[in-house]
């Protein structure tokens, strides 16, 4: 009964430390995991996340025909987009400038490309217009893109004649509420799954804690993420006219936080950061539908902020200069193009990121992520808990700018 009252972000640390507690408890025959350990790990993360496509997709064509009736779509989606743009691009100037200037020491050249997985640009924008629509359904646990323009089309198209669309309506709102009650009742057992995601992470952490070759870039990344998170993301929010205590928005997103810190996954993360910014920063329904799939997709700042910054550390291991003014500014524009095009697929690591960035940039740095697999993790780890604090932020300030906000007091947090 307690634990039904808890707070979310409170059954999560409980999930977490529990965790924790099997990793010290664990007999010296298990330290480096079980086949058991993984498999529950594994399953937990795919039941965190079982949800949130149909949440998404099930609320974007009704949303979109009630913005576009009230003429607010067209504002919140063209403001929503310009902000995640220019913020991309300025989380890659920030992250390619600051690693210039403080240098991580050089990464160990020795290259494990076995762990590595490739995105081929071409094949992924031909996809993202298939010939056959319905495979936009079958796909969308790996590219979600198709899916969300397809329902955005679909809610544009009831909008035109919204007499024809009166009767569809009731069917999808339901379909609608039936989803998110599915992705709230698993917000409510995350901490359940975080025990075995937690306990897999501490194992896998274990051997990465041995790599001091890359202690410079792990302590780098650590320590940009706690300064962006405790300090420059809540001053950005109040410079760009944030009405409420950043710091009391950092408290109301500590459950996301939890579960994308325990799991380095943003898809398994997601589905609780949803109903957090509905329930707890108080942003309307539709427009939390239309703004949070973009901020999804668009406002992976902390994974741009990594890759920028695990390119520089990658190429001064290479080369003793520093990038040319012409690569920095090629880079400006391939670090979030990478980064957007990963996100996409959801599931879509650091690596993968950082992978497509190499390709892109060429000049012989074409595999240069294999570099960084041994830290691959730890990486993740700090880009997803970024993302998911400037996520929840941006999605916070959008809706403010538009009056889509009802601000709450702390103790009404979920």
């Amino acid at each position: 009964m307690l634990f039904a009252t808890m707070k979310l972000w409170l059954k999560y640390a409980f999930g977490i430390i529990m965790g924790a507690v099997l990793y010290i408890a664990l007999p010296p025959s298990m330290v480096h995991g079980t086949p058991a350990i993984s498999f529950l790990a594994e399953i937990s993360l795919k039941i965190g996340g079982y949800a949130l496509i149909l949440t998404l997709a099930a609320s974007i064509p009704i949303s979109v025909f009630r913005l576009s009736e009230s003429h607010r779509f067209s504002k919140i989606v063209s403001s929503a987009l310009v902000f995640f743009i220019i913020s991309l691009i300025i989380a890659a100037g920030i992250g390619l400038a600051s690693t210039l200037i403080f240098r991580p020491a050089p990464l160990p050249l020795i290259s494990d490309s076995g762990a590595m997985q490739s995105l081929d640009p071409l094949e992924l924008i031909r996809s993202t217009f298939p010939s056959n629509i319905f495979s936009t359904f079958s796909g969308a646990a790996t590219w979600f893109l198709p899916l969300a323009l397809f329902m955005l089309a679909f809610g544009l198209a009831l909008s035109h004649d919204p007499v024809m669309a009166r009767p569809i309506l009731p069917v999808l709102d339901v379909i609608s509420r039936a989803a998110y009650l599915i992705n709230s009742f698993l917000s409510e057992i995350l901490g359940i799954l975080l025990i075995p995601i937690s306990l897999y992470l501490f194992l896998n952490l274990r051997d990465t804690g041995m790599l001091s070759e890359y202690k410079g870039i792990l302590v780098y990344s650590s320590a940009l993420t706690i300064l962006l998170v405790l300090v420059i993301f809540p001053i950005i929010y109040r410079i760009l006219g944030g009405k409420s205590n950043p710091y009391v928005l950092l408290y109301s997103m500590m459950g996301p936080l939890l579960a994308a810190a325990a799991s380095g996954s943003v898809f398994f993360s997601s589905g609780t950061a949803l109903r957090h910014v509905s329930e707890s920063l108080g942003v309307k329904r539709d427009t939390n539908a239309v703004i949070f799939p973009l901020a999804l997709i668009g406002g992976r700042t902390g994974s741009v902020f990594i890759v920028a910054s695990s390119f520089i550390a990658m190429f001064l291991s290479y080369s003793k200069n520093s990038p040319s003014v012409g690569q920095i500014a090629l880079l400006l524009i391939i670090v979030p193009f990478s980064v957007v095009v990963g996100a996409a697929g959801l599931r879509s690591d650091i690596l993968v990121m950082l992978s497509l960035t190499c390709m892109l940039f060429g000049q012989g740095f074409q595999n240069g992520a294999s570099l960084l697999v041994p830290v691959a993790l730890p990486l993740s780890i700090c880009a997803v808990i970024l993302d998911s604090a400037w996520m929840m932020y941006s999605v916070a300030l959008i809706a403010e700018h538009h009056g889509e906000r009802t601000i709450k007091k702390a103790r009404n947090f979920i």
